[in-house]
Parts: C-alpha cells; sequence; structure tokens
C-alpha cells in the first residue's frame, strides 16, 4: 500500500497499518512503526490522503515535529501545501460522518 511505498523511500518499515474511528485525529505513528488513519479521510481529495499518509511515513524517521521532520514529510508528499491548507480549513467537516 501507499504507506509501505513511501517508507521504503525513506528506508523505513512499517509494521502494520490501521483504519479507526477517530475523532481528534487524522492519523498517527507508533514507536513501533504501527500506522493507524482516521477512516473519514476517504472523503478527502487524494492529496490531503497523501499528504496525511506522508506526515504519518515521516514520523517513522522522526518522531517529532522539528524541522526535519516536516523536510521528510515535504518531500514525501505529492502536494503538501494543498494538503496542510485543505485539512486545515476543511478537515472540520469530515468529522459530521459518523461511524
Amino acid at each position: 500500500d501507499i504507506s509501505h511505498e513511501k517508507a521504503a523511500i525513506i528506508g523505513k518499515s512499517v509494521h502494520a497499518v490501521s483504519v479507526r474511528d477517530t475523532v481528534s485525529r487524522w492519523g498517527s505513528c507508533s514507536d513501533k512503526g504501527h500506522l493507524s488513519y482516521s477512516w473519514r479521510l476517504i472523503f478527502a481529495p487524494v492529496d490531503v490522503m497523501d499528504y496525511i499518509i506522508s506526515h504519518e511515513v515521516a514520523h517513522l524517521q522522526h518522531l517529532n515535529h522539528s524541522p526535519a521532520f516536516w523536510r521528510v514529510c515535504d518531500t514525501l508528499s505529492k502536494n503538501p501545501t494543498f494538503g496542510k491548507n485543505w485539512i486545515r480549513e476543511n478537515g472540520h467537516s469530515l468529522m459530521r460522518y459518523k461511524a
């Protein structure tokens, strides 16, 4: 899947991917390489999903939001500016969807 492909680009591996009913996060990454995504992302544009996946995969290399993290995230994402802006401006509208 896309998470594994992006992880390979930075020489990391994903140990598990899950989709969950989260209400406060679009995704997460554990220190063991477990990535989790909100199912609500299926309603977001493809470039937004790509950005969120890139964001979580970048955490495989940097478990923080340092400048080095953002460089990796921006490198992995096809359109990071659009992804960041769209989720900031429109992400709240996806929360209206209930499982």
